[in-house]
């Protein structure tokens, strides 16, 4: 089963060091955008962003993160993502910059269903 896979570091600088950790496993379709914290928001009004749109963030509101998305075919890339993102970062345990998460997805449509150069079809 494939599963959806989210990565938020807070050191932003360590985005392409993921990122080509990842590729020489051959997870190389991830989408990442910029992110801000709740902790971080620095201000009492309310945003109501846009729907279906990522935006820049506003005057005042600072980027405390990247975040990274991805498909990959199984647990066991899973584990391989895992295994390279902390050789950049460090233990993900014990990590206070960082936040890795994995979850099954018993339906995918669209797109390609191999998953990149993944290997075996989904």
């Amino acid at each position: 089963m494939a599963y959806m896979l989210m990565l938020v570091v807070n050191d932003t600088d360590q985005l392409n060091a993921v990122l080509k950790a990842w590729e020489s496993i051959h997870v190389d379709d991830v989408v990442f955008m910029d992110s801000t914290c709740f902790h971080r928001l620095g201000t009492e009004q309310f945003h109501i962003p846009m729907r279906y749109m990522f935006e820049r963030l506003e005057q005042g509101r600072r980027q405390c993160s990247v975040t990274l998305f991805g498909i990959v075919k199984d647990e066991a890339v899973v584990q391989q993502c895992i295994a390279q993102a902390e050789t950049v970062i460090g233990d993900l345990e014990a990590a206070k910059n960082a936040m890795l998460v994995a979850w099954p997805l018993p339906i995918i449509k669209g797109f390609s269903k191999d998953l990149g150069s993944q290997g075996e079809t989904v």
